[in-house]
């Protein structure tokens, strides 16, 4: 029991700013974009990519060891895919370090189905990548299939 209270005062000190601390904010130091690629197969690409374009070090802090996640929606705003759907994440707290120009960046595949496995009609599809950390961003865009 003292370990857990242990992890959660370290994490909501995280999350708190106090007064003559640096604090990070939306759109400060933290670049996050979002593209994809259509492949031959009829697979898409999605490429998440995150910088830091400050002159500090920046820590994105996640409660579980999911760092980010990719939603697809059909109009009016039905979810039909989102890549967490039957992933298993850690309960650990994740921190993703990034110094002054640094990035990362991730690509996962999409395989145009829906959450249940069904083949996705072809249409245009709204997409919304999101970070979930502390500091949060997110960018949408539509996908034409």
């Amino acid at each position: 029991m003292r370990t857990w209270t242990i992890i959660m005062a370290v994490f909501l000190c995280s999350l708190i700013t106090l007064p003559g601390c640096d604090s990070l904010g939306p759109s400060q130091d933290l670049k996050f974009l979002a593209d994809y690629q259509k492949n031959p197969d009829g697979t898409i690409t999605f490429i998440l990519t995150i910088r830091n374009e400050g002159s500090k070090t920046l820590d994105l802090v996640s409660a579980t060891s999911q760092i980010y996640d990719i939603e697809v929606y059909q109009e009016p705003g039905i979810l039909v895919w989102n890549w967490a759907y039957g992933r298993a994440f850690l309960t650990i707290i994740t921190t993703l370090t990034l110094q002054p120009g640094e990035q990362k960046i991730y690509r996962e595949n999409w395989e145009v189905r829906s959450n249940q496995g069904d083949p996705l009609p072809p249409g245009t599809y709204k997409v919304r990548a999101s970070l979930v950390t502390d500091p949060s961003a997110s960018y949408q865009f539509e996908l034409t299939i």
